[in-house]
Protein backbone atom coordinates (compact mmCIF):
# COMPACT_ATOMS: atom_id res chain seq x y z
CA UNK A 1 0.00 0.00 0.00
CA UNK A 2 1.20 3.45 -1.09
CA UNK A 3 -0.01 6.33 0.28
CA UNK A 4 1.08 10.16 0.81
CA UNK A 5 1.30 11.76 4.36
CA UNK A 6 -2.00 12.06 5.83
CA UNK A 7 -3.03 15.04 8.07
CA UNK A 8 -4.23 14.60 11.68
CA UNK A 9 -4.41 17.10 14.91
CA UNK A 10 -5.67 15.54 18.54
CA UNK A 11 -3.82 18.74 20.07
CA UNK A 12 -3.76 19.42 23.41
CA UNK A 13 -1.48 21.84 25.47
CA UNK A 14 0.60 19.80 27.83
CA UNK A 15 0.30 22.37 30.37
CA UNK A 16 -2.95 24.67 31.42
CA UNK A 17 -4.23 27.70 30.32
CA UNK A 18 -7.43 29.58 30.68
CA UNK A 19 -10.35 28.57 28.94
CA UNK A 20 -12.37 31.76 26.94
CA UNK A 21 -15.22 32.21 28.30
CA UNK A 22 -18.61 32.11 26.31
CA UNK A 23 -20.10 35.06 26.23
CA UNK A 24 -23.74 35.92 23.47
CA UNK A 25 -24.36 39.09 22.86
CA UNK A 26 -26.73 37.99 19.97
CA UNK A 27 -28.89 34.77 21.38
CA UNK A 28 -29.71 32.04 18.93
CA UNK A 29 -33.37 32.33 18.28
CA UNK A 30 -34.17 29.78 15.47
CA UNK A 31 -35.61 27.35 18.07
CA UNK A 32 -33.94 24.37 15.38
CA UNK A 33 -30.20 25.90 14.71
CA UNK A 34 -28.16 27.81 12.83
CA UNK A 35 -26.94 26.84 9.41
CA UNK A 36 -23.38 27.84 8.95
CA UNK A 37 -22.20 27.39 5.25
CA UNK A 38 -19.09 25.30 5.18
CA UNK A 39 -16.48 24.17 2.41
CA UNK A 40 -14.07 21.10 2.74
CA UNK A 41 -10.40 21.28 2.67
CA UNK A 42 -7.73 19.72 1.21
CA UNK A 43 -8.40 16.88 3.63
CA UNK A 44 -11.98 16.63 3.06
CA UNK A 45 -12.25 18.33 6.68
CA UNK A 46 -15.25 20.41 7.09
CA UNK A 47 -14.35 24.69 7.37
CA UNK A 48 -16.56 27.12 9.05
CA UNK A 49 -16.52 30.87 7.94
CA UNK A 50 -15.04 32.67 11.44
CA UNK A 51 -14.59 36.14 12.35
CA UNK A 52 -11.86 38.07 14.68
CA UNK A 53 -12.99 41.56 16.25
CA UNK A 54 -15.67 42.05 12.78
CA UNK A 55 -12.55 41.27 10.77
CA UNK A 56 -13.15 38.10 8.04
CA UNK A 57 -14.28 35.50 7.52
CA UNK A 58 -11.48 33.31 8.21
CA UNK A 59 -11.78 29.60 7.28
CA UNK A 60 -12.03 27.62 10.21
CA UNK A 61 -11.61 23.82 10.97
CA UNK A 62 -14.19 22.19 13.00
CA UNK A 63 -12.02 19.92 15.20
CA UNK A 64 -13.35 17.79 18.10
CA UNK A 65 -9.69 16.60 18.47
CA UNK A 66 -8.19 19.59 19.23
CA UNK A 67 -9.00 20.98 22.94
CA UNK A 68 -7.63 24.68 22.12
CA UNK A 69 -8.73 27.07 19.21
CA UNK A 70 -5.92 27.49 17.10
CA UNK A 71 -4.97 30.89 14.77
CA UNK A 72 -2.99 30.51 11.74
CA UNK A 73 0.46 32.78 11.86
CA UNK A 74 -1.04 34.61 8.86
CA UNK A 75 -3.91 35.85 10.71
CA UNK A 76 -2.63 36.30 14.11
CA UNK A 77 0.07 39.00 12.46
CA UNK A 78 -2.04 40.31 9.97
CA UNK A 79 -4.68 41.42 12.74
CA UNK A 80 -1.26 42.19 15.87
CA UNK A 81 -3.22 39.61 18.07
CA UNK A 82 -1.07 40.34 21.47
CA UNK A 83 1.59 37.62 21.93
CA UNK A 84 0.93 35.74 25.45
CA UNK A 85 3.74 33.23 26.81
CA UNK A 86 4.63 30.23 24.87
CA UNK A 87 3.20 27.22 25.72
CA UNK A 88 4.03 23.23 25.20
CA UNK A 89 1.57 21.87 22.55
CA UNK A 90 0.77 17.95 22.41
CA UNK A 91 -0.23 16.92 18.81
CA UNK A 92 -0.10 13.58 17.31
CA UNK A 93 3.33 13.65 16.37
CA UNK A 94 4.86 14.63 19.73
CA UNK A 95 5.19 18.20 22.10
CA UNK A 96 6.72 21.05 20.91
CA UNK A 97 6.80 24.82 22.16
CA UNK A 98 4.52 27.01 20.41
CA UNK A 99 3.79 30.83 20.25
CA UNK A 100 0.42 31.62 21.77
CA UNK A 101 -2.02 35.34 21.38
CA UNK A 102 -4.75 36.60 22.64
CA UNK A 103 -8.05 36.34 20.73
CA UNK A 104 -10.51 38.94 22.10
CA UNK A 105 -13.41 38.10 20.50
CA UNK A 106 -14.21 35.03 18.18
CA UNK A 107 -17.67 34.45 16.71
CA UNK A 108 -19.40 31.78 14.35
CA UNK A 109 -22.23 32.74 13.14
CA UNK A 110 -24.42 34.67 16.25
CA UNK A 111 -21.98 32.67 18.49
CA UNK A 112 -19.18 34.39 20.32
CA UNK A 113 -16.42 33.99 22.23
CA UNK A 114 -13.95 36.29 24.42
CA UNK A 115 -11.07 36.11 26.07
CA UNK A 116 -9.30 33.17 24.06
CA UNK A 117 -5.56 32.22 24.13
CA UNK A 118 -4.36 30.10 21.42
CA UNK A 119 -1.69 28.49 19.68
CA UNK A 120 -0.21 30.17 16.45
CA UNK A 121 0.72 27.61 13.58
CA UNK A 122 1.61 27.69 10.38
CA UNK A 123 -1.67 27.68 7.88
CA UNK A 124 0.44 25.78 5.36
CA UNK A 125 -0.17 22.62 8.33
CA UNK A 126 -2.91 23.59 9.54
CA UNK A 127 -4.93 23.43 6.03
CA UNK A 128 -7.04 26.58 7.06
CA UNK A 129 -6.83 29.86 8.63
CA UNK A 130 -7.06 28.44 12.14
CA UNK A 131 -8.83 25.45 13.91
CA UNK A 132 -12.14 25.63 16.38
CA UNK A 133 -11.55 23.60 19.27
CA UNK A 134 -13.24 22.38 22.37
CA UNK A 135 -12.85 25.86 24.08
CA UNK A 136 -15.36 27.05 21.23
CA UNK A 137 -17.76 24.02 21.35
CA UNK A 138 -18.36 22.87 24.85
CA UNK A 139 -21.36 24.52 25.17
CA UNK A 140 -23.17 23.33 21.82
CA UNK A 141 -24.36 20.70 19.85
CA UNK A 142 -22.34 20.55 16.35
CA UNK A 143 -24.86 18.96 13.56
CA UNK A 144 -22.23 17.86 10.51
CA UNK A 145 -24.85 17.00 7.63
CA UNK A 146 -22.75 15.03 4.69
CA UNK A 147 -25.61 15.00 2.77
CA UNK A 148 -26.43 18.72 2.59
CA UNK A 149 -22.85 19.64 2.71
CA UNK A 150 -24.11 22.10 6.04
CA UNK A 151 -23.16 22.20 9.41
CA UNK A 152 -25.99 23.35 11.98
CA UNK A 153 -24.56 24.93 15.35
CA UNK A 154 -27.93 23.94 17.45
CA UNK A 155 -29.36 24.71 21.10
CA UNK A 156 -29.24 21.28 22.63
CA UNK A 157 -32.12 21.93 24.13
CA UNK A 158 -34.03 22.49 21.15
CA UNK A 159 -32.51 20.01 18.98
CA UNK A 160 -33.85 18.73 15.97
CA UNK A 161 -34.47 14.71 16.23
CA UNK A 162 -33.00 12.33 13.63
CA UNK A 163 -34.87 9.62 11.93
CA UNK A 164 -35.33 6.94 14.91
CA UNK A 165 -34.99 3.85 12.16
CA UNK A 166 -31.91 4.86 11.49
CA UNK A 167 -30.13 6.82 14.68
CA UNK A 168 -26.99 5.46 16.72
CA UNK A 169 -27.11 7.26 20.08
CA UNK A 170 -23.87 6.47 22.03
CA UNK A 171 -23.62 8.23 25.50
CA UNK A 172 -20.11 9.57 26.55
CA UNK A 173 -17.95 10.35 29.21
CA UNK A 174 -15.65 13.21 29.21
CA UNK A 175 -11.90 13.24 30.06
CA UNK A 176 -9.58 16.51 29.37
CA UNK A 177 -12.73 17.98 27.75
CA UNK A 178 -12.54 14.98 25.09
CA UNK A 179 -16.19 12.98 24.85
CA UNK A 180 -15.44 9.01 24.83
CA UNK A 181 -17.61 6.04 24.35
CA UNK A 182 -17.19 2.91 24.60
CA UNK A 183 -20.37 1.23 22.84
CA UNK A 184 -17.62 -0.16 19.62
CA UNK A 185 -15.67 -3.00 18.76
CA UNK A 186 -13.51 -3.96 15.95
CA UNK A 187 -13.15 -7.37 14.87
CA UNK A 188 -14.89 -8.07 18.81
CA UNK A 189 -12.06 -5.90 20.22
CA UNK A 190 -13.97 -3.71 22.45
CA UNK A 191 -12.76 -0.23 21.73
CA UNK A 192 -12.79 3.42 23.23
CA UNK A 193 -13.84 6.05 20.44
CA UNK A 194 -12.97 9.60 20.37
CA UNK A 195 -14.53 11.64 17.84
CA UNK A 196 -12.14 13.45 15.93
CA UNK A 197 -13.50 15.90 12.85
CA UNK A 198 -9.86 17.53 12.20
CA UNK A 199 -8.39 14.26 11.62
CA UNK A 200 -8.67 12.68 7.65
CA UNK A 201 -8.01 9.18 8.73
CA UNK A 202 -9.03 7.36 11.77
CA UNK A 203 -6.08 6.39 14.29
CA UNK A 204 -5.30 3.38 16.14
CA UNK A 205 -3.27 3.05 19.47
CA UNK A 206 -0.62 0.14 19.62
CA UNK A 207 -2.64 -1.46 22.17
CA UNK A 208 -4.92 -1.67 19.42
CA UNK A 209 -2.92 -2.70 17.08
CA UNK A 210 -1.67 -5.44 19.56
CA UNK A 211 -5.34 -6.83 20.28
CA UNK A 212 -6.20 -6.85 16.85
CA UNK A 213 -2.87 -8.75 15.41
CA UNK A 214 -3.82 -11.24 17.54
CA UNK A 215 -6.63 -11.65 15.03
CA UNK A 216 -5.76 -11.03 11.41
CA UNK A 217 -2.26 -10.86 9.20
CA UNK A 218 -3.09 -7.74 7.34
CA UNK A 219 -1.66 -4.80 9.66
CA UNK A 220 1.77 -3.97 8.57
CA UNK A 221 2.06 -1.15 5.72
CA UNK A 222 3.99 1.85 6.53
CA UNK A 223 3.40 5.32 6.53
CA UNK A 224 3.67 8.94 7.66
CA UNK A 225 0.75 10.98 9.35
CA UNK A 226 1.38 14.98 9.57
CA UNK A 227 0.20 16.75 12.40
CA UNK A 228 -1.05 20.36 12.21
CA UNK A 229 2.42 21.25 14.08
CA UNK A 230 3.96 20.25 10.54
CA UNK A 231 5.62 17.01 12.32
CA UNK A 232 5.48 14.08 10.95
CA UNK A 233 4.80 10.36 12.84
CA UNK A 234 5.28 7.24 11.52
CA UNK A 235 2.65 4.65 11.56
CA UNK A 236 1.52 1.60 9.98
CA UNK A 237 -1.95 1.17 7.91
CA UNK A 238 -4.25 -1.51 8.62
CA UNK A 239 -7.45 -2.78 7.05
CA UNK A 240 -9.58 -4.46 9.72
CA UNK A 241 -12.81 -5.69 9.52
CA UNK A 242 -16.60 -5.86 11.50
CA UNK A 243 -16.21 -2.11 13.22
CA UNK A 244 -18.77 -1.79 15.01
CA UNK A 245 -20.82 1.34 16.52
CA UNK A 246 -24.12 0.80 18.37
CA UNK A 247 -26.08 -1.27 16.26
CA UNK A 248 -24.44 0.04 13.42
CA UNK A 249 -21.84 -2.22 11.17
CA UNK A 250 -19.00 -1.43 8.79
CA UNK A 251 -17.65 -4.46 6.78
CA UNK A 252 -13.77 -3.01 7.49
CA UNK A 253 -12.16 0.06 7.21
CA UNK A 254 -8.62 1.53 7.14
CA UNK A 255 -6.73 2.60 10.41
CA UNK A 256 -3.14 4.34 10.53
CA UNK A 257 -1.90 2.73 14.07
CA UNK A 258 0.52 4.93 15.66
CA UNK A 259 2.59 5.36 19.47
CA UNK A 260 0.61 9.13 19.93
CA UNK A 261 1.05 11.07 22.88
CA UNK A 262 -2.75 12.32 22.86
CA UNK A 263 -3.51 8.56 23.57
CA UNK A 264 -1.22 8.61 26.88
CA UNK A 265 -2.39 11.96 27.86
CA UNK A 266 -6.09 10.58 27.64
CA UNK A 267 -4.97 7.67 29.97
CA UNK A 268 -6.12 5.45 27.07
CA UNK A 269 -2.41 4.24 26.36
CA UNK A 270 -3.04 0.63 27.86
CA UNK A 271 -6.19 0.59 26.15
CA UNK A 272 -7.64 -0.21 23.12
CA UNK A 273 -8.81 3.22 21.39
CA UNK A 274 -9.67 4.98 18.72
CA UNK A 275 -9.38 8.20 17.00
CA UNK A 276 -12.65 7.86 14.77
CA UNK A 277 -11.64 10.13 11.56
CA UNK A 278 -13.51 11.91 9.02
CA UNK A 279 -12.81 8.99 6.66
CA UNK A 280 -15.26 7.11 8.82
CA UNK A 281 -17.63 9.80 9.75
CA UNK A 282 -18.80 10.72 6.31
CA UNK A 283 -19.93 7.25 5.87
CA UNK A 284 -22.86 8.45 8.15
CA UNK A 285 -25.11 10.93 6.72
CA UNK A 286 -25.15 12.82 9.93
CA UNK A 287 -23.36 12.83 13.11
CA UNK A 288 -24.62 15.66 15.87
CA UNK A 289 -21.94 16.18 19.05
CA UNK A 290 -23.51 16.95 21.83
CA UNK A 291 -21.62 18.58 24.37
CA UNK A 292 -23.39 19.14 27.10
CA UNK A 293 -25.69 16.28 27.47
CA UNK A 294 -22.28 14.04 26.61
CA UNK A 295 -24.17 12.39 23.36
CA UNK A 296 -23.41 11.71 20.27
CA UNK A 297 -25.87 11.14 17.28
CA UNK A 298 -25.12 8.95 13.89
CA UNK A 299 -27.21 8.52 11.74
CA UNK A 300 -26.74 5.70 8.89
CA UNK A 301 -27.46 5.73 5.57
CA UNK A 302 -31.03 4.90 3.94
CA UNK A 303 -29.71 1.81 3.09
CA UNK A 304 -29.75 0.75 6.33
CA UNK A 305 -29.94 -2.99 6.00
CA UNK A 306 -26.15 -2.61 4.38
CA UNK A 307 -25.21 -0.79 7.96
CA UNK A 308 -27.45 -2.82 11.03
CA UNK A 309 -26.64 -5.92 12.32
Amino acid sequence: MSMPPILASALALAYPVPLGQPVAPDSLTDPVGEIVGIEQDRAKRMTVPVSIEGNGPFSFVIDTGAERTVISRKVADNLALEDEEPASLMSIAGTSTVDMVFVPSLTLGRKSYGGLISPVLSAQHIGADGILGLDGLQDQRILFDFLANQIIIEDAENARDLPRSREIVVTAKRRSGQLIFTDATIAGVEVNVIIDTGAQVSIGNLALQKRLRRRARELGDENLLIAVTGETLGVEFGRVREFRIGRARFASMLVAFADAPPFERFGLGNKPTLLLGMDVLRKFDQVAIDFPKRKIHFLAPRDARAYFN
